[in-house]
């Protein structure tokens, strides 16, 4: 696995498989994370548990990007349509799915939950369904796995002059009176929002589910517009959701898409929250990024080459020299990243150059020295802007290190000790209170590491978490609005991601995902399905022209690859790995 943040030393830079580091390797030659974007993205609420908006190419299957078959694999397979769905001031964005006769069903699991109330909403417009008195079902939720205890079935049904009707049911039809329905009040090929709750009551075969048609946005929750009768049916702990095409008799002909899962009414109708790390162009969706050196040379023109979020629109700007620091994050606060570079030199020389994308204007300031780590940029007073920030490694064994940032421009410079020699920086919003955290990684004997945590809202307190040798890869991987410790470590050619959700604080000793290989790979974690959840993410380089590529593995999206960039360039998204 590779990591850099200057072109000039990046290619002496490898990591072997365990990540030991090959030569020497100074601490200004190894970029840190910064979580600009991650502290202006917290969540109002309680947090979102998962977010579906199909974003994938037209006729992918479902099943190859992140959902399971579970009933009649590889028949009438689920498959993305264009365009998506859309219902003024529902968050819901990208392409959609259509189920219709009988065939593949498919889920998606989530993190279990086992208390209180889950929502589940869906949008869907259906263009035939059966005159049948019991109708068909096509949405729903279960455990996990998701076996065949399926709870909250949303069924539709027509009636002789086409009009709808929607039903909800706990636990199934076993008898007539286990559905209930809606009137006939509403049309076919019409875009409706659903949602769907299941509420965990204390005891066994008392939850309860709800059903609400085309409910009111904004405010407090309203009142259900119908509830499930068959309370007695057995209950689950709710921990996937399902898209079912039924039998050909009773199947409806549904496009459905903006499904979302949340544990409170509030943050199921909000948008995820947006991360805005690596994006240019502000839509919430980290962007496929290379710095190049043009010029030539050991310090040749740097031109940045930018793909916004594989749309295929993309876009170049000459800035910098192949011997600068690249510290792209928003530093003007409009939600977008700057690009900008860090050039060392003696105190008062040391500068940040940066593009303001809000203004299109030059932003040129003084600040650290050469020795310095510029990377750890973020927003350390809160104000939603980046601050210019360096971490400065204690000068012998032992010896204490210093942060160093400046909140406002051209105002005071602002310390604070943390860590010592040897350790490395790994800045985020830990607490969730819209500040960078001063936060180190330290080895802490037998093979472990420790992070140690200096969090302005939480206070003090030190994790347990990976080896030494791990190369730290922070984000908000479980998007609750807190940064998740988090690491990469080669092993047996591939790179094995461990994470330590906030939301749990569970540490597992297997790793949360195997991605990349790590004798050719450089991590590049984002948001770039743009659910609001950083994804784990390689840049793979190739000598062979077209075929250097981004991957990532979308926590909505499951696996995605788009070619970028070529042999000798740098991702940019690589900047923020130590």
């Amino acid at each position: 696995m590779k990591r850099k943040n200057n072109l000039n030393a990046f290619i002496i830079s490898a990591l072997v498989a365990g990540l030991s580091f090959v030569g020497s390797i100074s601490a200004q030659d190894i970029a840190s994370d910064t979580t600009t974007a991650r502290s202006q993205a917290r969540p109002d609420s309680p947090q979102s548990i998962f977010a579906e908006d199909f974003n994938y190419p037209a006729a992918a299957l479902l099943v190859n990007n992140g959902w399971a078959a579970h009933s009649g694999a590889g028949t009438n397979s689920i498959a993305v349509v264009s365009p998506g769905l859309t219902y003024s001031g529902y968050p819901s964005a990208g392409n959609a799915v259509t189920m219709t006769t009988s065939g593949e069903d498919v889920n998606r699991a989530f993190a279990t939950q086992s208390a209180g109330s889950v929502y589940a909403s869906v949008l869907v417009n259906i263009t035939d369904a059966a005159v049948d008195a019991n109708g068909g079902y096509f949405f729903h939720l279960g455990p996990d796995p998701v076996g065949t205890t399926f709870r909250g079935r949303l069924y539709i049904k027509k009636d002789a002059t086409n009009n709808i009707s929607f039903g909800i049911t706990k636990a199934g039809a076993a008898l007539a009176t286990d559905v209930a329905y809606t009137p006939f009040t509403y049309a076919l090929n019409t875009t409706y929002l659903l949602v769907i709750k299941y509420t965990i009551v204390a005891g066994a075969t008392n939850d309860t589910v709800d059903l609400f048609v085309n409910p009111t946005l904004g405010g407090a929750e309203p009142a259900a517009t119908i509830s499930a009768p068959d309370v007695a049916g057995t209950d689950i702990n709710p921990g996937s959701v399902a898209l079912r095409q039924g039998t050909a008799a009773t199947s409806p002909t549904v496009k459905a898409d903006g499904i979302r899962v949340s544990n409170t009414w509030a943050s199921l109708l909000t948008a995820p929250p947006s991360q805005h790390v690596v994006d240019f162009n502000g839509d919430g969706k980290s962007d496929f990024a290379v710095v190049r050196n043009t010029g030539g040379g050991a310090n040749g023109q740097i031109t940045w080459f930018i793909n916004y979020g594989g749309t295929g629109t993309t876009v170049a700007s000459a800035w910098g020299l192949a011997g600068d620091f690249f510290v792209p994050v928003d530093y003007d606060g409009d939600q977008k990243t700057d690009i900008a570079i860090w050039r060392a030199g003696a105190p008062t020389v040391a500068a940040f150059y940066i593009l303001q994308s809000a203004t299109n204007t030059v932003r040129v300031e003084a600040f650290g020295q050469t020795g310095d780590d510029p990377s750890v940029v973020g927003d350390y007073s809160g104000d939603g802007k980046a601050d210019l920030a360096v971490y400065r490694a204690g000068a012998n064994a032992g010896d204490a290190s210093t942060w160093f940032y400046r909140a406002t421009s051209g105002g005071p410079v602002i310390y604070t000790p943390w860590g010592q020699n040897g350790d490395f920086p790994a800045p985020g919003d830990y607490d969730g209170d819209g500040k960078s955290d001063f936060v180190v990684q330290r080895n802490n004997g037998g093979g472990q590491a420790r992070f140690w945590m200096n969090q302005t809202s939480a206070g003090f307190n030190s994790i347990v978490f990976g080896t030494p040798t791990d190369v730290i890869v922070p984000g908000d991987y479980d998007g609750d609005g807190k940064t998740d410790i988090a690491v990469v470590r080669g092993s047996a050619g591939q790179l094995n991601w461990y994470i330590r959700p906030s939301s749990t604080g569970v540490i597992s000793g297997t790793p949360t995902a195997i991605f990349g290989a790590s004798a050719t790979d450089f991590p590049t974690h984002g948001d770039y399905d743009g659910d609001g959840k950083t994804d784990v993410a390689i840049w793979r380089p190739s000598a062979t022209p077209g075929a250097s590529l981004f991957w990532y593995q979308g926590s909505a999206s499951g696996p995605f690859g788009v070619p970028f960039g070529q042999n000798g360039d740098y991702p940019v998204a690589n900047y923020n790995r130590h």
